[in-house]
This record gives C-alpha cells, sequence and structure tokens, in this order.
C-alpha cells in the first residue's frame, strides 16, 4: 500500500527494498573499483607492459565500447523479448546474467600470460588484456544499463527518488572502500599471482553483495504494469533508428549537461583510483595495504556528509544548484593532493574529497531522473535505456582518457614500466624524481581541471529548474507515464 509523506510524494516501497536496490551501487563499486584500482597497474608495474601498448589495449575497449554501450542501450528500449510477453519481467534477466558474468569477466582479465617476458612476449600479452577489456565491458554495459534504467521506473516520486541514492551513495562508497581494503590483502606487490588471487576473492565476495540487492532491482507489479503499457502503446507506433534515435538524444543539451558533468566527475574519481597503487607505492613508499587507510579517510568523508547533502537538497529542493555546488567543492579539494607527502597530509587531504564526491554521487540518478521526466514529456514515452546506455558510455570513455594521460604522462615525464617499488623506480628512471611528480599531475591536476570545465558546461546547458520539474512531474502523472 502506499504511504503518504508530504505534498505530493509517495513512497511506494520499504525502506529495506530501497536500500537493497541502493546495493546495486555497492555491488558496482566493489568491481568497478577494484578494476580502476588494479587492472593499469597491474599491466604497466607488475607485468611490465609497455605504457603505450597498455593505454592502446584501452583505446581500442574505447572504440568498442563506443558501438556496445549506445547500441545495447538502444535495444533494451526497442526489442520485446520473448520471456516480457510470457512473464512481464524485461529488466531482471539481463541484471542477473549480466551481473554474474560481469564479475566472472573481471577475473578473466589476470588470467592472462604471466611470467612472460614483456619485451619478447608483449603481443600475447597486449592481446590477452585487450579481448579480456572487452569482454568485461560487454557484460557491465548490460547489467548497467539495465539496472540503471529501472530506477525511475520503480521509484517515481522526487524524495523517494533521494532516499533511494541516499542508501545508493552510502553502500557505493562503501563498495569503494571494501575494494580498497579487501583485495589488496591478497596481494604481495610485484607478484603476479598474488593479484589473480585478489581478483577471486572480488568475486566470490561480489556473489554475496549480488544477493543482497536483488530483492531491490526486482520488477514489482507496478513495473511490469507500466510495460505493459509501454508495449501497447508502441505496438502501433513506427520505431526510429539507431541513428535517428542518437541524433534527437545528442541534440538535448540538458541531457549532454547532465552527462558531461558525470563524465566529469567520474574521469575524476577515476584518475584517482588508477593513481592509487602509484601513491602509496612511489609517493609514501608504502605496502598496497596502505591504500585502505587512504580510501578508508575518503569514506569517512562521505558517510558523515551524505545525511547533510540529503537534508540539504530537500530542503533546498533545487538538484542542479546542488549539483553546482558539489562540483565546485569536488575541484578545490584536488588541490591539497598537489603538494602533500605524508600519509596523514593524504588522509585529510581524501576527508575532503570524500565529502564532495559524496555530493556528486548522490545527486547523479535524481538529476538523471529529471532528465529523463522532461523527455518523457517532450516525446510521450520513456526510453530510459537509450540514454542511460550513452551516459555509460561516456563513463567508459573517462576510463579510457585516463589511460591515454596515464601514457602521456609516463612518457613525458620518464615513468618506467616493469619497477613495481619506488627504489627500482629510482635506479631505473631516467629522471625520477619528474615520475614522481608526474603522479600528481594524473592525481591531481588534471582531475582539478577536468572537473572544472565539466561543472561550467553543466552550469551552461543544464537548465532544469525546481518549477521545471514539478511542471513535468504533474503532467507525467496527468498522462499516466
Amino acid at each position: 500500500m502506499n504511504k503518504e509523506k508530504g505534498p505530493g510524494e509517495v513512497y511506494e516501497y520499504p525502506k529495506l527494498i530501497m536500500a537493497s536496490y541502493g546495493g546495486r551501487e555497492l555491488f558496482s563499486q566493489w568491481i568497478t573499483a577494484a578494476f580502476g584500482f588494479t587492472v593499469f597497474f597491474y599491466y604497466e608495474a607488475v607485468i611490465g607492459l609497455d605504457v603505450k601498448l597498455a593505454a592502446l589495449a584501452f583505446i581500442i575497449y574505447q572504440v568498442w565500447n563506443a558501438i556496445n554501450d549506445p547500441l545495447t542501450g538502444y535495444l533494451m528500449e526497442h526489442v520485446f523479448f520473448p520471456w516480457e510477453k510470457k512473464t512481464g519481467f524485461r529488466r531482471m534477466p539481463f541484471i542477473v546474467i549480466g551481473g554474474i558474468l560481469w564479475l566472472f569477466s573481471y577475473l578473466a582479465i589476470f588470467l592472462g600470460p604471466t611470467g612472460l617476458d614483456p619485451v619478447a612476449h608483449q603481443w600475447e600479452i597486449f592481446a590477452w588484456y585487450t579481448i579480456s577489456l572487452c569482454v568485461y565491458d560487454l557484460f557491465a554495459t548490460l547489467f548497467d544499463v539495465n539496472v540503471t534504467s529501472l530506477f525511475p521506473e520503480k521509484f517515481r516520486g522526487l524524495n523517494e527518488r533521494r532516499t533511494v541514492q541516499a542508501f545508493g551513495t552510502i553502500l557505493g562508497i562503501i563498495g569503494l572502500v571494501m575494494a580498497a581494503i579487501i583485495p589488496p590483502m591478497f596481494i604481495t606487490t610485484g607478484v603476479a599471482i598474488t593479484y589473480r588471487n585478489s581478483a577471486w576473492a572480488t568475486v566470490v565476495i561480489g556473489l554475496v553483495l549480488f544477493l543482497f540487492m536483488l530483492p531491490g532491482t526486482f520488477e514489482s507489479r507496478q513495473v511490469r504494469e507500466l510495460y505493459r503499457r509501454r508495449r501497447e502503446t508502441m505496438a502501433g507506433e513506427k520505431s526510429l533508428g539507431f541513428f535517428a534515435t542518437a541524433k534527437i538524444v545528442l541534440s538535448n543539451k540538458r541531457f549532454v549537461g547532465k552527462v558531461l558533468l558525470f563524465f566529469g566527475y567520474q574521469m575524476a574519481v577515476g584518475m584517482l583510483q588508477m593513481s592509487a597503487f602509484y601513491i602509496t607505492t612511489y609517493i609514501l613508499d608504502a605496502t598496497a595495504s596502505t591504500i585502505s587507510f587512504l580510501m578508508g579517510s575518503m569514506l569517512v568523508g562521505a558517510l558523515i556528509f551524505v545525511p547533510i547533502w540529503m537534508i540539504v537538497s530537500k530542503r533546498v529542493n533545487n538538484n542542479r544548484m546542488v549539483s553546482l555546488v558539489g562540483g565546485f567543492f569536488m575541484v578545490l579539494t584536488f588541490l591539497p593532493m598537489i603538494f602533500v607527502n605524508s600519509l596523514t597530509g593524504w588522509i585529510i587531504s581524501l576527508v575532503l574529497f570524500g565529502i564532495s564526491l559524496g555530493g556528486q554521487w548522490f545527486m547523479d540518478p535524481p538529476t538523471m531522473g529529471d532528465v529523463l521526466d522532461d523527455v518523457a514529456v517532450k516525446t510521450g514515452r520513456r526510453d530510459p535505456g537509450v540514454y542511460l546506455g550513452y551516459q555509460s558510455f561516456m563513463f567508459k570513455l573517462g576510463q579510457t582518457s585516463v589511460a591515454a594521460i596515464f601514457a602521456i604522462v609516463h612518457t613525458a615525464t620518464g615513468f618506467v614500466s616493469g619497477a613495481p617499488s619506488l627504489a627500482k623506480l629510482m635506479a631505473m628512471s631516467p629522471t625520477p624524481e619528474l615520475a614522481i611528480f608526474g603522479i600528481r599531475i594524473h592525481a591531481a591536476m588534471v582531475p582539478a581541471v577536468v572537473v572544472l570545465i565539466a561543472t561550467l558546461l553543466f552550469w551552461k546547458l543544464y537548465d532544469l529548474t525546481p518549477d521545471k520539474v514539478a511542471a513535468n512531474k504533474a503532467i507525467l502523472e496527468e498522462r499516466g507515464i
């Protein structure tokens, strides 16, 4: 039974279901953070693959991603599958299949050749790296597009969406920190086989986290009824082709502004994640387990302030304004990282970063929900998978951009592949001090610039005010969309 919580707001689901759906962030971050922390460092510093080839693998992965993500999003909204006609379920089968295979495709990245000479066998290593990245992307997209598309379809009220995302933000950051603490426990720096053991631990724990999120991602009777009405509406319509749909999506300035902000903060977080092993190994000269102190600090900042972000968001009732505040604050949090040298300094910096990350993370789904509502008002139908496919593409584009920047910075500063410790880097690099400063470039300086530009573009393009959001919701309610 629906429970009224305030004028115009209805909570349709119990808090446990909201928390369970929020668990999709816990599961996703558990995998993507482990990927970000480990994969590039593993192939460059541990396996010894030339940084240019390591970056090229990411570029090929991005070309595949540029096709896979938008196409998957398009197909999810324009193809009706046999089981949907029989059972009414649409996204749940893809969430289950995609999530489990995504976990095991992460493991496959570390099952490639180890112990080979990285120069004599560089192409074998490169081939495994590239193919495993593309398989990883296939199942990551299948899971992500469907689980994220469910959010605006299942949770309809504005406050309900904020509550769900408060759970998602807290659980997502916990997943990120868990990925920084638990998998490195299985790693001995520089010993390739231990990274495979770490990946196995990621799979086993990931299966438990996956079970936690299943009740929240279950397609309820109301959602299945929404799908039924959509099938009836679309039955007599001529479906737009893929390229015609792409033109409509990319000409929506509000959507473009939203995904540019998403790209900016995801790229910044990706650069910091991918830099984590480099920071602990070469700046702090510490073991892999030190990452747990850094990410734990970020968790403290986020967990303390996510409830505050939620309270502020409800009182201000302006998703655009709160997103802008979070973006500009994130820029400021990168500045101390350019200078700090001690573990304490990094911990303080990451507490501040955690506060800003919590705000951006919290605001992302509600802001996208406002965009999707706006699209539904204009088109008379909901196609969340199409738009979220392009957002997923922007997320992966950020990861590829990170790899390219690492390759450029490491090449320019004299960072050498196959040097898994500070002592070896000092001995092997022609310019070791410059190579260490290069880590600060890709950990803090570039991310600050990226987030600043993305926030300014969001400010310019995204003009959904509270009045427009409220008007859209009233129209959708009237139309029953």
